[in-house]
């Protein structure tokens, strides 16, 4: 999260591409930058980061501060609800954590202007770039602290996991939730507080046996799909 300095179109640099893992170690841009592609100082610079207070942003994004006010509204304590700042992530991470959520636009640099600008991903985006680094730090944490939390992915740019989906284990996701938290999808706009309740009790991963357990008993010839949509109908369920 940045203010870009008050430069509208520094807003692109997150699609700048950062490190190039196929340049050759005998160039002479390795030996001037290793495989740095954008500098990092230079990045850095341009996209200061937003302020904070003892490590809870002073600004975020919209989606993020509607998912806030939901659980405020819904009987969560102020104490027990924060947007942290990327950078003091793990001040908030400890044993009582219980979820972790994480608002990404261009996660893996699959945008197009990131594609573009990286060669189709040969290199990878500050946008990836920093992405891959806050998941580091969040699972460097919760083992550290011995949080059990489940960490969830979620806004506009989250439907890239599925071109990547090896992500999804390597960062240690629970779940993706795609579409912007605006209003957290359809689904739980209104239903915050249940949805989450839900999320931390387990109800999902119940649901999801329940549904897995039906598939293997109506035979090998259904599609994923159609699995995905029962689970998707049975969450809504819920949440009506």
């Amino acid at each position: 999260m940045s203010p870009y300095r008050g430069i509208s179109l520094a807003t692109f640099f997150g699609c700048a591409p950062a490190i190039d893992p196929h340049r050759s170690k005998n160039s002479f841009w390795y030996y001037l930058l290793k495989d740095q592609v954008t500098p990092k100082v230079l990045f850095d610079f341009i996209c200061n980061p937003i302020g904070h207070t003892n490590g809870v942003a002073n600004f975020a994004p919209y989606g993020l501060r509607k998912v806030e006010a939901a659980l405020l509204r819904d009987g969560f304590k102020r104490e027990d609800v924060v947007v942290a700042h990327p950078d003091h992530v793990e001040k908030f991470i400890g044993p009582e954590t219980q979820v972790v959520g994480t608002y990404e636009m261009d996660p893996l640099g699959m945008g197009p202007v990131t594609m573009t600008f990286t060669y189709g991903r040969k290199q990878m985006s500050y946008d990836e770039f920093y992405n891959r680094d806050l998941h580091l730090r969040i699972n460097a944490a919760k083992k550290k602290n011995g949080s059990n939390a489940k960490v969830i992915a979620g806004a506009s740019g989250t439907w890239q996991y599925n071109y990547d989906p090896k992500k999804i284990q390597e960062y240690g996701l629970y779940a993706v939730l795609e579409g912007e938290l605006g209003g957290i999808g359809p689904e739980i706009d209104g239903h915050a507080g249940e949805f989450f309740n839900h999320l931390m009790n387990g109800d999902f991963e119940k649901r999801i046996n329940i549904c897995m357990e039906h598939l293997s008993t109506t035979g090998t010839s259904l599609r994923w799909t159609i699995f995905l949509t029962k689970l998707n109908q049975v969450c809504m369920a819920w949440l009506r």
